[in-house]
């Protein structure tokens, strides 16, 4: 059986930075809208409409760029491991349920 040294490091999940990004436009699309002087003829639900699209967008680019860097550049291992192969193959078995 072979044996191999692997190096496990924690990484932060890019996916919730993202979100979290596209959460905090949208909350800064409702402060410009209600800050901002709205047009009478647009009205303020289309106003907030338009402004959330593009603080959506741009929150969901940031926040992936900040988890890309945190990523990058704060790489925390927590050590080393061996890990051994095996040609056995164990079935999976299913829990019974209560």
């Amino acid at each position: 059986m072979a044996k191999t040294d692997v190096t496990i490091r924690r990484a932060p999940r890019i996916w919730s930075f993202m979100m979290t990004g596209a959460i905090g436009g949208i909350v800064v699309a409702a402060i410009i809208t209600v800050a901002s002087p709205v047009d009478p003829a647009v009205g303020v639900l289309p106003t907030f409409g338009f402004f959330a699209i593009f603080g959506f967008a741009i929150g969901f680019i940031l926040g992936g760029l900040v988890g890309v860097f945190l990523d990058r550049f704060t790489k925390t291992s927590l050590g080393v491991a061996e890990i051994t192969e095996s040609k056995e193959r164990v079935p999976k078995t299913r829990k019974p349920r209560d």
